[in-house]
């Protein structure tokens, strides 16, 4: 009798335990929680809830593979638990499995009421996006936007999807409707910047930097973006001022410190250009900063040091358009004619549809001649 009672007693405390599991979990307590849903199991090692409990644990503290093991275990005892399917579809994603985290949220949503689940269907359009799954993407967002034309993640799915496929002013209509929802919201302004840059749009897009940074003093998107924002402008003086901020930041970005070594460039302090040229070098191999050096070595008249830089570049990427003029300007203006002409030529064999090139090639010619 007295085994019968204790029995009875610890499985009353089945539920108990399974609430202050999933309430520690709130709080990321994994630990604390972790002692809660193994002790269930030793009551009852298929209890459904202690088993999603522990892959929502290990989940949390980002231990993938044995949330996976649980969720599993989960899904042998119910296969068709809404959890226990999101949950490993989330694990997968974790993994960067995304074959299976997409094969796991079709699974879920083909059960009953769960196709109209938005957060699942939302997810799974941001994992079609990171496999470059596009139209799939597109379906999934635009499932959760019929359903809730106000949904947050839908409409920064589609905005950020429309904003890779070079969509800019789709992906600027979506951005709008968030920022309708969210009017502070920081990603949202920095993005509608973003899509105003990309339309050469600079005075609309330091609007909305501007606002951001507001917010946030020290954003490093909306900061970035006023600073790239006045280069389009032209304005290198208070791109300049922008990029260094940046700096304060960040002391070793390459990217960076070749910007601020292009401010200087365009503003005219060659020596101070190439102190920022040589800083970007020092951390890391950039090309821009080889490219600034050989427009200054250009610059300077130094043709034999702008030519080593120049085909150095050539020899990593191939001959573009930029890199066929100032190589053939160089040789020009060391006299070697024809390695000028030449440069040209090879630029217009590769599929350079430049008028820049075609004009200066024809002037070389009738020069040579």
């Amino acid at each position: 009798m007295k085994k019968q009672e204790k029995i009875f007693e610890e499985w009353h405390q089945i539920p108990e335990l399974s609430k202050q599991g999933y309430n520690l979990l709130k709080e990321r307590r994994y630990r604390e929680a972790e002692s809660r849903f193994q002790k269930i199991l030793q009551f009852d090692k298929k209890n459904i809830y202690a088993l999603v409990g522990l892959g929502d644990v290990y989940k949390g503290e980002k231990n993938f593979k044995q949330a996976e093991d649980y969720y599993q275990e989960a899904l042998k005892v119910d296969p068709v638990n809404k959890f226990a399917l999101i949950g490993l579809a989330d694990t997968y994603r974790g993994l960067k499995n995304f074959k299976d985290a997409i094969k796991t949220w079709e699974e879920y949503l083909s059960f009953g009421e769960n196709e109209y689940d938005i957060s699942v269907l939302t997810r799974l359009g941001d994992t079609y996006k990171k496999t470059g799954m596009t139209d799939q993407a597109l379906e999934q967002y635009n499932k959760a936007i019929s359903m809730d034309p106000s949904n947050p993640y839908a409409l920064s799915g589609l905005a950020l999807l429309h904003f890779q496929l070079g969509n800019y002013q789709k992906s600027l209509s979506y951005w709008n409707t968030l920022l309708k929802i969210e009017e502070d919201g920081i990603k949202v302004l920095t993005n509608i910047g973003n899509c105003y840059r990309k339309l050469n749009k600079y005075n609309d897009a330091l609007k909305y930097f501007y606002r951001a940074m507001n917010i946030e003093e020290n954003n490093f998107y909306a900061l970035y973006g006023i600073a790239d924002s006045y280069r389009g402008l032209k304005d290198y003086r208070k791109a300049c001022e922008y990029w260094k901020k940046l700096l304060k930041r960040d002391p070793q970005n390459k990217k960076i410190l070749t910007r601020v070594g292009d401010s200087y460039r365009n503003l005219g302090d060659l020596k101070t250009s190439r102190s920022y040229y040589n800083r970007a070098l020092e951390v890391e191999f950039d090309y821009y900063a080889i490219l600034g050096l050989s427009m200054l070595d250009k610059a300077e008249k130094n043709y034999e040091a702008a030519t080593q830089n120049l085909n150095q570049l050539i020899t990593i990427s191939g001959l573009n358009t930029k890199l066929a003029l100032l190589l053939s300007e160089c040789h020009v203006a060391m006299n070697n004619f024809d390695l000028g002409i030449k440069i040209l030529g090879d630029a217009v064999k590769k599929g350079s549809k430049s008028e820049e090139i075609k004009k200066r090639l024809k002037l070389l010619k009738k020069h040579k001649t």
